[in-house]
């Protein structure tokens, strides 16, 4: 045992020199990672009739559904066709909570169990959730594995227990097509303060940004990936069969910068293009007002707690999360039964 604890122990100290230095690292060799399976899942998945698609879509895309958080989505380009193409999966498969037993509306939708698509309307159904209910458990294990080490290396011993629910976690299969600048301007207003434009003239997918908290982004053989690394531009390399663990601006306040977060963008590779982001977030009542230092966070400046900051974060991709009361301990009854 004293010669795994050292390996261990080293492993750790790794991952934080990288993390210090880069803001991310590479993980490979990952046993019983299927990335093949899963960008065969997706390509099968994506390709159906839209409106098969559309049986497990959000309520914001079908509003004969209920789902709000799980399930698909997409963006429409200027000419109205889907240019990004979303599936979120989460850690639940039913709902084991009453909603008298939470604390707001949000919170319900924070479990909102998995919709998957039928065997009626997509023969590989059964494959696609198996091999995608695997990425998702072996992603949940490696983050799990990563806050331990986290804690253990910033000598922060709350940081682990900061996501043992995890609720607002989300696995996103995404598919990208090509695209034409007008499709950006119709994405992005011209008011949102995102540049879809790189420096040379090329055409961004994604512009540039910091995710939240712990990101583990596989992008099996897609090239476009940049990170930005002392004010200059990078690609990063895609491997296959690999992942890559990125820190967001929650770790870099709550480890009191001790691990700086990534800032990223993906280049339009003028192809279709396959990414699955597993974001893992800490759980809704999890306090972030309070850094491992016990300084004021500056998120803690207006939150108490991840759930609610959680919500102001997810405003462009899930509205229906920000109605008006939706964070209001009195009105969930209402609410569960008008959306």
């Amino acid at each position: 045992s004293s010669g795994i604890n050292a390996e261990y122990g080293h492993a750790t100290d790794q991952i934080l020199k990288a993390m210090k230095q880069y803001a991310f690292f590479y993980i490979v060799n990952i046993p019983g990672f299927d990335a093949h399976g899963e960008v065969k899942a997706m390509e099968s998945f994506f390709t159906l009739p839209q409106a098969v698609k559309d049986t497990c879509a959000s309520v914001k895309h079908n509003p004969n559904n209920t789902n709000i958080l799980r399930g698909y989505g997409h963006t429409k380009s200027s000419g109205g066709v889907p240019i990004e193409e979303v599936f979120n999966i989460g850690q639940y498969e039913s709902r084991t909570i009453d909603e008298s037993e939470v604390s707001c509306r949000a919170e319900f939708i924070s479990r909102e169990p998995n919709t998957w698509p039928t065997k009626e309307n997509f023969p590989q159904s059964q494959e696609f959730r198996s091999v995608l209910e695997n990425g998702f458990k072996i992603r949940m294990f490696l983050a799990r594995k990563i806050t331990e080490m986290i804690a253990q290396g910033l000598n922060y011993p709350g940081f682990v227990n900061m996501f043992t629910e995890a609720e607002f976690t989300s696995f996103y299969l995404k598919k990208y097509k090509a695209r034409e600048s007008k499709d950006n301007s119709h994405i992005y207003r011209s008011d949102s303060g995102y540049s879809m434009k790189a420096e040379d003239g090329r055409d961004l997918s994604i512009p540039s940004h910091i995710d939240t908290t712990i990101t583990l982004l596989t992008t099996y053989t897609n090239g476009g990936l940049q990170a930005l690394y002392k004010n200059e531009w990078y690609d990063v390399p895609s491997v296959m069969g690999s992942m890559m663990m990125m820190s967001g601006s929650l770790i870099k306040d709550l480890s009191d910068g001790e691990l700086p977060a990534l800032r990223h963008r993906v280049i339009d590779i003028k192809t279709d293009r396959y990414s699955t982001p597993f974001f893992f977030n800490p759980s809704f009542h999890a306090h972030i007002n309070r850094s491992n230092s016990g300084r004021e966070t500056e998120v803690g400046k207006e939150f108490l707690k991840f759930g609610p900051w959680q919500v102001t974060q997810l405003h462009r991709d899930e509205p229906l999360l920000l109605h008006s009361t939706s964070l209001h301990c009195n009105n969930l009854a209402k609410l569960a039964t008008t959306n």
